[in-house]
């Protein structure tokens, strides 16, 4: 019996695709540098999809099978997309998982606990829809999850970049494959093992390792690599029902080879706290994700394909107590927060809500079983009912006591302000409205732009400061055209890779840039020369495609509102043009230009920075702000760019594809402009 005070070293690796002594003599020189390693695992493809017509890969195959070859670690083996010859599952099936002395095959799914302690959750295969037909011709798998066509495969399967290198195509009946049954299945697995490891030490989640072949959607951005590496990272495919079940267990390390190519994630925490234990006790959690490369055959050269660890088993390292909660300094926010919401570790309390959610977690407009809250609506999301991002309709502050919108600017008759106690305005216009500590604390939790929230969308985020981020625009105004540097439009399409669209965010809650400004602390400080050092970079990004930056700040100063500052690349030959076409929309709304901020310090405001001479020109928003096109700045660039057209931000809505291969071409091109990537 391993002793279960130390550490496991534990070795993990991608698909070996075949060469099995190559491949052993390569683990026992890994063991020798870096063991010696109590457990391997393969979380990809053991043999080629060659296998049938090499006749080397079946003699070794055999080789194996009869103890020649020699296994030097306790293995266990994952199967991949490709399916494994009968005989091995035959085999396998007749002697509890083993296939040769040290040795174990882990098909279909489940979890497995190693004799080290170390509790592994596992799925082979890649997700293919349930609602597809079965192949007629195809050989049944030991999990009645065999596709039959590289269609099915990639049914329900996101790819977050696009790439002009699809993956290799297999022969379609090779091919393994899973559906929502078997998450499903290991969901309801995990959740009893959880039940069963807090009642014996009080572990929570308490999943070592999650071993998939699908790569979860939703993980990889450059600012996340642990290398800092800048480059975009082209995925051929990714699943959110991976997302959703890696969400959900929350393992502490999760291994993907899939993609054929080495990512190491900075860690992501799911909260400050999270629940365990019957909501007993609270301890924060975290997870690592790793994609690794192919041992052989690899489609990228020169790829890292293992990893090795040392692995503390979450089972017995607690002892009377929740799971540890020292988190890595590097910690990250949850980017898989959309698939798995529970507020708590997955036990038999929660498990009937986390089954209900699995068919809901595709979008991000997905609502929660618990209370039907709902998922956060994507960064720049704007709500119909009063103009303003940060909520859905539904939820929207401005609508009156019956839940129905309000029809003009002001309240009925008799209605009395709850927060002055009042009339003449709504709760939500309260000039007074100034939130306690608790309150705002509240506020700034269920606000979803800011990054104090575990929830807040980051599908779009580009790049994150001290004080502030910075996000790609849903519904972009401009989108990326083919990175020419002479400052040519066509159309919409602009040539800044990725369109140039963005939006400065504060992390920390503010409804005004204004009081910011106007403060004297040092925080207010130190965020304004942040905002206006992520403006200066940006600015550098767009002049070296021959554009300068309309930028705008379209503030309401309400405290349940985050503002934000948008920039819009425009030529620099429009430049001159941007001071008479905003007077004359003005003058058609009847609204003032001035120099200066409105004078009450609660009034609000559109900010809009003059590229031509850099100069700033005010615009008040009246109270009743249902007379204020709040999409004035965006309606101005609009017209510049002479594409009347996309004024609404609604109709100009792409793919979450799109827009993350749009993300990644501006990731990329702004790397060097990026204060947070010095050195």
């Amino acid at each position: 019996m391993a002793d279960l005070s130390t550490p496991a070293k534990v070795l993990v690796v991608g698909s070996v695709n075949g060469r099995l002594a190559e491949f052993f003599a390569k683990v026992k020189k890994l063991d020798a540098k870096y063991g010696p390693f109590s457990v391997l695992l393969v979380t990809g493809n053991l043999l080629s999809r060659t296998f049938e017509d090499d006749n080397l890969a079946q003699t070794e195959l055999e080789s194996l099978l009869k103890n020649e070859l020699t296994v030097p670690i306790m293995t266990y083996v994952v199967v991949g997309d490709r399916r494994l010859p009968q005989r091995l599952y035959d085999r396998a099936a007749l002697r509890s998982g083993e296939i040769c002395s040290n040795m174990v095959l882990l098909s279909g799914h489940g979890v497995l606990q190693t004799s080290e302690g170390i509790k592994i959750a596992y799925i082979g295969g890649r997700y293919v829809s349930p609602a597809l037909p079965e192949p007629k011709d195809a050989e049944e798998n030991p999990d009645n999850n065999i596709a039959n066509s590289d269609e099915a495969v990639a049914e329900d399967v996101i790819e977050p970049v696009a790439t002009a290198n699809p993956a290799p195509q297999l022969d379609a009946p090779v091919y393994v494959s899973f559906n929502s049954a078997a998450i499903t299945d290991l969901i309801t697995q995990v959740a009893a093992e959880n039940e069963k490891a807090f009642l014996k030490t009080q572990a929570q989640p308490s999943i070592d390792v999650l071993l998939s072949y699908d790569w979860p959607y939703g993980v990889v951005s450059p600012e996340s690599h642990s290398s800092g590496n800048s480059a975009p990272l082209v995925t051929h495919s990714a699943s959110n029902k991976v997302s959703f079940l890696s969400a959900s267990i929350m393992p502490r390390y999760h291994f993907s080879a899939g993609e054929g190519m080495f990512y190491e994630r900075l860690p992501w925490k799911y909260s400050d706290r999270i629940k365990v234990g019957r909501g007993q006790e609270a301890a924060a959690h975290f997870t690592r994700f790793i994609g690794l490369g192919s041992v052989n055959e690899s489609e990228r050269e020169k790829e890292r394909w293992f990893y090795a660890m040392n692995v503390s088993p979450l089972n017995y390292v607690s002892q009377g107590k929740a799971a540890p909660g020292d988190t890595p300094k590097n910690c990250t926010a949850n980017p898989l927060y959309r698939f798995g919401r529970l507020g708590s570790a997955l036990d038999s309390k929660n498990l009937e809500k986390a089954l209900a959610s699995i068919d809901l977690a595709n979008g991000s407009d997905a609502k929660d079983v618990d209370k039907g809250r709902r998922a956060p609506p994507p960064l720049s999301y704007v709500c119909r009912c009063c103009s303003q991002p940060g909520h859905w309709i539904q939820d929207c502050p401005t609508k009156g006591p019956n839940k129905k919108p309000r029809v003009d600017g002001a309240p009925p008759a008799g209605y009395t302000c709850h927060g002055c106690q009042k009339s003449g305005h709504w709760r939500a216009d309260c000039p007074s409205a100034v939130p306690d500590s608790t309150s705002a604390a509240d506020m700034h939790a269920k606000c979803w732009f800011c990054l104090a929230n575990p929830d807040v969308d980051q599908n779009l985020m580009a790049a994150i400061g001290d004080e502030a981020y910075v996000a790609m625009s849903k519904g972009a105004l401009v989108a990326g055209g083919s990175g020419n540097a002479n400052g040519e439009f066509r159309a919409h399409i602009g040539p800044i890779p990725g369109g140039g669209h963005v939006l400065i965010v504060p992390i920390i809650h503010t409804d005004s840039l204004r009081r910011a400004r106007e403060g004297d602390s040092e925080a207010d400080k130190n965020l304004c020369a942040e905002v206006d050092r992520w403006i200066d970079a940006i600015t550098l990004l767009f002049a070296e495609y021959g554009c300068v930056p309309l930028t705008f700040e379209t503030c309401r100063c309400l405290p349940h509102v985050h503002t934000m500052v948008q920039m819009i690349p425009i030529p620099q030959a429009k430049a001159a043009s941007v001071r008479s076409i905003l007077e004359d929309m003005c003058q058609a709304d009847g609204l003032s230009i001035g120099p200066n901020y409105p004078p009450g310090p609660n009034d609000g405001y559109l900010s809009i920075n003059d590229p031509a001479d850099n100069s700033r020109l005010f615009i008040p928003i009246p109270r009743t702000s249902r007379s204020f096109n709040l999409q004035f700045g965006r309606k101005l660039a609009a017209h510049i760019l002479g594409v009347p057209e996309r004024e609404e931000w609604k109709k100009c809505v792409v793919s979450e594809t799109v827009e993350a291969a749009e993300r990644d071409r501006f990731i990329a091109a702004f790397a060097k402009y990026d204060f947070t990537r010095a050195g």
